[in-house]
């Protein structure tokens, strides 16, 4: 099942309203310290099960979280089209 990333990010950024990480009013700014902290805890994550998330691991979950705080970025950004942003991102690494 595709995820329409766009939707998954207005969704990641309401999540985080609602889990008082950032205000309607917050910049995008406020959600890059956000990614630092995800960032970190993927560093210190191990191999071992979450114990947070039933079925994955902690690296998966650290990774996850990574890409959560990343969609919220885009979405506080206002990026009007994610699934291209990546795949232009994507042609131009390779």
């Amino acid at each position: 099942m595709a995820i329409p990333l766009k939707k998954f990010a207005g969704q990641c950024a309401q999540a985080a309203i609602e889990g008082g990480k950032i205000t309607e009013m917050s910049s995008p700014r406020a959600v890059v310290y956000d990614i630092s902290r995800q960032w970190r805890e993927l560093y210190a994550a191990t191999s071992f099960m979450s114990l947070s998330v039933d079925g994955w691991s902690e690296k998966e979950v650290a990774a996850a979280g990574v890409i959560i705080a990343s969609l919220t970025f885009l979405d506080r950004l206002g990026c009007r089209d994610v699934e291209q942003l990546l795949r232009d991102t994507l042609a131009h690494r390779t």
